[in-house]
This record gives C-alpha cells, structure tokens and sequence, in this order.
C-alpha cells in the first residue's frame, strides 16, 4: 500500500531525519520509497507490504497498516506543521496525520464536504477570474475541530495572497462561505496559503 505524507512549509528538522525515524517505524514491513522539499513545502512516500497480512486476511492487512500509520503520525507529531496530512494511493481523500493520534475527534461527514465544496469553488472562481491561469490553486480543504482549513498553494508573495483571499472572501464568496459553513455547524474558515495563515473568518 502506497502512501504519500506532505505538509506545507518546513518541518522542524531536517525531512532526511524524518525518513529515518518512519524506516526504523516500518522495519521489514515497509519502506520510504521517496521525498522532496520545494519551495511550498515537503512530502515523503512510503510503502507498506501488505501481502503477507493479506493472506490471512484484508482485515488484518488494513489493521498493521493502520498501527503503522498510527505509530509515524506520533513519531512525527513535533516535527511537522499541523497541516500535515497523507493520503493513500487509489484514494482521493487527503487527511490530516494528526487524525491519527489518540483522543481526536473526527470532524462530521457534512463539514468534510463543506470543505471539499469550497476547494472546488475557490479554484472555479480563480479560473474564472484570471482566464484561466490562476496565481494559485486550493491544494486541498480539510477540517480541524469545527474550523474547515482550506490550503492554498501558489507562487505570489503571501502579503498579496492574503489581500486577494481577504477582497474574495468579503465581496462574491460571503455567502459561499458563511451560510452553507453555518448549516453545518462549522464555526469558522481559515485560509493558508503555503502553510501560512493568512486569514479567519467566522461563520456566525
């Protein structure tokens, strides 16, 4: 089972580091298959082997690939931004790694595709408004608590980026952004851009 960590902005220490502590996790059950740091961020792909624990059952192959996760998400906790997040290949889905620490709660079904809704809409409305090459794109919207986060990624410095999100969201995007999030029970939307908050705003 391949499986792709990213976070936006730099970890606390060096992302080789990372790899090691997550190939001492894995052992013989996996391995770090690769990474890379850019100027938005990093990510690292690992594989877990599945096929023995397979044999005996799908069940307890999705189980050790869970505690596996599970143990990566607490050995990372300190060291990566809060945005961190994996998703599984095949899956479209992208989820925060801390939803896989102890004692989180998992946001509602309605606020994940709040959250998936305005990703969708931000990127239809910077298409429409800049012919179709928009200075950034929403890499992927998820939830924290009650607060949807939507990740910005782009190549604008984040001064302008937040004014630009702040002028959307105040003017056209109000209302997609506070009434169906307030229908759902979200208390608030956050844009960050690059790993940058950049700005709040509540739903109520």
């Amino acid at each position: 089972m391949d499986v792709f960590l990213s976070w936006l902005g730099g970890a606390r220490v060096p992302r080789l580091d990372l790899e090691d502590t997550i190939e001492e996790i894995l052992g013989s059950r996996g391995e770090v298959t690769g990474g890379g740091s850019g100027e938005i961020g990093e990510h690292i792909d690992i594989e877990i082997f599945t096929a023995g624990a397979a044999a005996a059952s799908p069940e307890a192959a999705g189980a050790d690939a869970e505690g596996l996760l599970a143990r990566i998400a607490a050995a990372l906790a300190g060291a990566v931004p809060a945005n961190a997040s994996y998703c599984v290949a095949g899956d479209d889905g992208r989820h925060l790694l801390r939803e896989l620490l102890p004692g989180y709660e998992q946001p509602s079904e309605q606020l994940r595709a709040a959250a998936d809704g305005i990703c969708a809409g931000f990127d239809q409305a910077l298409k429409a408004a800049s012919d179709g090459h928009p200075p950034f794109a929403c890499h992927s919207g998820m939830v924290d608590g009650t607060t949807v986060i939507t990740h910005l990624v782009g190549r604008l410095a984040v001064a302008e980026a937040r004014e630009r999100v702040r002028t959307w969201a105040d003017g056209a995007a109000t209302t997609l952004i506070r009434q169906p999030l307030n229908l759902v029970g979200a208390t608030a939307w956050e844009a960050h851009y690059n790993g940058v908050p950049i700005v709040r705003i509540p739903t109520t």
